[in-house]
């Protein structure tokens, strides 16, 4: 287990990082583990591997000396400016050609329509780099679906020409590589390609002259298909010596020790002699030694050149002073290059001490010149988990016996000391599992221990139960948060620790021991399923711990069962939210109540009315005529769709991508650029990580939905509403239309006969960005100027108005805001926001980047500028329009909006938070501006309210931005 110090005096803030299947990495300046469990072994640590199919992270600090040495990094070190082919797909957000660009497996490039490519007719993809670089490698992965889609062979090209990056065939082409009868291994996995010393071009090309075909199995169609997940182009040119580049790659090709991808590292001599690099992997860790403590890790050199690497500590006393390295050596084991080998080294000797780094060295007294040290690292650990595959469990598979023996309490079975009596228990280790006859669910899910299936009746058992039990010490109870744990089950399962629920997937219904309970919204069918869950702290005891586990059955005919526990370690990193934290039903998770009963939605956005029946700002609720012209558009809202619609040069525009992106994915994911490109980044490596739990949790639904229900409040007003979508009224210009058609024709048509206010995906952007905002308000003005933009690119794909967008922002303040004025949902943000400060400063201080996402993200390239960020927010809440209600009212701010401002204005009461929203409000009288009881949010500007410098005087007045103001937000004096 790795520890970290540093939440409030004395306290140790334990981290855990997952280090073996992966190490996390990718550039030179990012951050490196995937953080979930640690576990004592006799108050020993440990750190376990990625799940196989997680998204890596892309970084590693590269830091320490460096001699002779020049790192490998893991792309090229200019920024791939456009991405051109000649079957781009670019209405795809995900499978467009641009993805092959992304260093991210979980997109790819789909050659849609490209048929087999030959000699004869190749496909292409053409990178443009922003500068000229010189490339020394390069690696393909395999995308998903089918292995005949795999490109086999191919011809990797260079070129200075302008021309070129419009024309493939254009002479100024240099052949680089050539590869032919090339394979993938699996989904996902990247292999390498050198290319030496070359040129430094400005545009490279993929030139794909075959795929696999029937040479790989699969389907007769996907033989005339291609697609990649990523082209990665990878540079190790210069004189000067650099870190030992590392990261984090898919590892299938080499027989990943443990999970389905490895730490990589590469580097090139400079010149015959020593050389040597260390790289940190890991900083600010604190893991105690004790006498059983040992490193242990999987190593795979791909050469006799690459062996001189090992990893080594950095250790401190108690007190975290007088920092010394250690060199644990490679415990007598030899390591044979080309093949994995487990390195052992016995850390007993230095117990009492601290671990504060990880590096990686490599050292070669003797190295030679233009040699290329290359290898993987995987399966770190120190120490044991407390429980893992190799744990012994006790079960019950006998048919119609009750493990409670029929007592009132079902789970007593559950609890330390609890005795069986004659209730026939038997032990194994697992994983434990049943099909049909015998137990073969699959390659994915192995099977150590058989499981009884049917009764003597024909019937499927209807429940299995499994108890095992594992001892903790004080030590490490005062140093954790709790515990991290992976189950792999089939059909619910629902695990407890010492006689508590701490987890539970489709096991709503159940209500005793022997009973068939099939998981809501499945029928039960389908393979095994993995779930991770936390245990607090405060579940744990002293001494014996007792987990226990129950798997029940869909059916009476279900044909498989299936129970795995793959780890429970212990961490001090933040823990996701429990079952019950977001299972409970809060007050928020009903909607206000609207005068007369409606739904409450419709009302709020009632001023819609008047925005319908302004002819200059609305058109008439009804399909153009072909061939309308632009100059014919009286509404101010169709001229302004067209505008922005028709603005970008094409389908290749990085704006039309980005748009596409945006409506595809998770808000709160794809919009991290408004963190800046480095905190962003790191935030966008954190989510991947898990290392975000109760912020994913409440971003990903929990802040938009209910407990029982994923229903998006605003659907009923959208129904009510029934205005029809700009490229509905307006057509599409290939068939006399006015709307530039970006999306997939399919993409278009199941949005068609949905109504357009308000917008659906821009209420969801406002309702993740502003509660993202409140989390890190430092960066709010960006954060929210990146909703805005969210919201805009609906528009820009002609899905809906700009009156959608601003319908849109309203639902989502007032859905933030209900969390916000909801005291028991506000424990649940207020720890998502310790959560999200702790995880990226810490990001950031190994990133050398600052000690704070604020630094952090100053150390950057800012997504805008904080008044231009004010300024593209405020502009986009009207979007220019004129005003077409009562001018001059005065401020009218909504009952909660106040507590939108906590987090900005923490030292401010309610009402001076009023007073702040009051004194940064646009005028009455805008597009959507409601003047009648309530307030108007359309009159709230968040951004600058929450970017206001506030000065409170004793007379209870405030100077607000420059401006004294009275409580109602009203200007007083000069």
């Amino acid at each position: 287990m790795f520890t970290r110090r540093g939440r409030g005096a004395g306290a140790g803030v334990v981290v855990a990082v997952l280090l073996a299947g992966s190490l996390g990495a990718g550039s030179a300046t990012a951050d490196t583990g995937h953080r979930a469990g640690a576990a004592p072994e006799v108050g020993g640590f440990w750190a376990t591997s990625y799940e196989p199919g997680t998204p890596r992270p892309a970084g590693f600090p590269a830091q320490g000396h460096t001699r002779n040495l020049r790192g490998e990094t893991a792309q090229v070190t200019t920024t791939v400016s456009d991405v051109r082919s000649d079957h781009p797909n670019d209405t795809s957000a995900t499978e467009g050609v641009r993805s092959l660009a992304d260093q991210d497996p979980g997109t790819k490039w789909y050659a849609r329509d490209s048929g087999r490519p030959t000699a004869a007719g190749p496909v292409h993809a053409i990178y443009s780099l922003r500068t000229p670089a010189a490339v020394t490698g390069y690696s393909l992965t395999s995308a998903n679906d089918a292995p005949p889609r795999d490109p086999a062979a191919w011809t990797v090209l260079g070129s200075d020409s302008d021309l070129a990056a419009k024309d493939a065939d254009d002479s100024s082409w240099k052949v680089l590589d050539q590869e032919k009868g090339q394979r993938f291994g699996a989904r996902g996995q990247s292999n390498f390609y050198p290319l030496g010393t070359v040129h430094a071009y400005r545009h490279y090309q993929l030139r794909i002259t075959d795929n696999c075909a029937d040479r790989c199995e699969g389907s007769a169609a996907d033989r005339e298909k291609l697609q990649l997940a990523d082209w990665t182009l990878r540079s190790s040119a210069g004189s000067s010596a650099s870190a030992l580049g590392v990261g984090i790659e898919s590892a299938d090709a080499v027989g990943a020790a443990d999970g389905s991808a490895a730490l990589r590292y590469a580097g090139r001599v400079l010149a015959s002699g020593p050389a040597s690099s260390t790289v940190v992997l890991r900083s600010g860790l604190d893991v105690p030694l004790v006498s059983t403590s040992r490193l242990s890790y999987a190593i795979r050199p791909d050469d006799a050149a690459s062996a001189h690497v090992a990893l080594d500590v950095v250790l401190t006393d108690r007190d975290g002073r007088h920092p010394r390295t250690h060199r644990a050596g490679s415990g007598g084991t030899t390591v044979v290059p080309g093949e994995w080998t487990t390195v052992s080294a016995d850390l007993g000797a230095l117990a009492g001490q601290r671990v504060s780094e990880i590096r990686l060295r490599y050292e070669d007294p003797h190295a030679t010149s233009g040699a290329k040290p290359t290898g993987w690292i995987d399966d770190l650990r120190i120490g044991k988990a407390v429980v893992d595959e190799s744990t012994t469990w006790s079960y019950l598979d006998t048919p119609d016996v009750d493990p409670a023996r029929g007592g009132e309490d079902r789970t007593a079975w559950t609890r330390t000391g609890f005795d069986p009596g004659d209730v026939p228990w038997k032990e194994a280790a697992g994983p434990f599992g049943a099909k049909n006859d015998g137990t073969d669910l699959g390659a994915d899910f192995p099977v150590r221990t058989g499981l009884k299936l049917r009764k003597d009746a024909g019937d499927s058992l209807e429940a299995y139960f499994f108890r095992t039990s594992f001892s903790m010490d004080r030590a490490s109870l005062d140093a954790i948060t709790g515990l991290l744990g992976t189950v792999v089950y089939d059909d619910t399962v629902t695990v407890y620790l010492n006689g508590r629920r701490v987890a539970g997937h489709g096991d709503g219904q159940i209500e005793k021991n022997l009973q068939y309970e099939t998981p809501d919204g499945t029928s039960g069918e389908g393979d095994p399923v993995s779930a991770r869950f936390g245990v607090p702290v405060t579940a744990l005891r002293e001494g014996t711990n007792t987990l226990a586990v129950e798997v029940h059955q869909c059916n009476g005919t279900s044909s498989d069962a299936y129970f795995g526990f793959r780890s429970l370690a212990q961490t001090a990193d933040s823990l996701p939210f429990t079952d019950e934290q977001l299972g409970t039903s809060y007050p928020s998770d009903t909607q206000p109540t609207a005068p007369g009963g409606e739904d409450y939605f419709t009302w709020l956005l009632r001023s819609f009315d008047t925005a319908r029946d302004t002819p200059a700002i609305m058109g008439a609720n009804e399909t153009l005529p072909k061939g309308t012209t632009y100059e014919e558009l009286t509404a101010l809202n169709d001229r302004t769709v067209v505008d922005i619609n028709n603005a970008p040069s094409g389908p290749t525009d990085p704006q039309v991508h980005k748009a596409l992106v945006d409506g595809a994915g998770r808000p709160y994911r794809t919009m991290a650029d408004g963190l800046g490109g480095t905190l962003g980044r790191l935030y966008d490596q954190a989510l991947r990580n898990g290392e975000l739990p109760k912020t994913e949790a409440l971003l990903s639904g929990r802040v938009e939905h209910t407990p029982d229900s994923s229903a998006d409040w605003y659907q009923t007003a959208k129904n009510n509403y029934r205005y029809k979508r700009p490229f509905v009224r307006m057509g599409f210009d290939n068939d006399q239309g006015l709307i530039e058609q970006w999306d997939s024709p399919g993409g278009y048509a199941g949005l068609a006969g949905d109504g357009s206010f308000p917008s659906g995906h821009t209420s969801h952007g406002y309702a993740q960005g502003i509660v993202l905002a409140t989390l890190l308000p430092e960066l709010a003005p960006q954060i929210l100027a990146r909703a805005s933009e969210y919201g805009n690119n609906r528009v820009l794909l002609a899905f809906h108005y700009p009156t959608d967008i601003m319908g849109g922002r309203v639902v989502g303040e007032k859905t933030a805001q209900l969390r916000w004025s909801d005291p028991g949902f506000r424990k649940l943000l207020e720890q998502s926001k310790e959560e999200l400060e702790t995880v990226l400063a810490q990001k950031c201080r190994e990133a050398g980047a600052g000690g704070s996402p604020a630094r952090c993200a100053a150390a950057g390239k800012p997504y805008l500028p904080t008044a231009d960020a004010l300024r593209t927010y405020k502009q986009r809440l009207t979007y220019g329009y004129p005003r077409v209600g009562a001018e001059g009212l005065p401020p009218a701010i909504p009952d909660g909006a106040e507590d939108l401002l906590r987090t900005a204005h923490p030292k401010l009461g309610d009402s001076q938070r009023r007073t702040v929203l009051a004194a940064t409000q646009l005028p009455s009288g805008s597009v959507l501006d409601e003047q009648g009881d309530g307030g108007s949010w359309q009159r709230i500007d968040l951004a600058a309210a929450m970017a206001a410098k506030v000065t409170a005087h004793r007379d209870g007045t405030l100077t607000v931005d420059g401006v004294r103001v009275n409580a109602e937000g009203v200007r007083v004096g000069r």
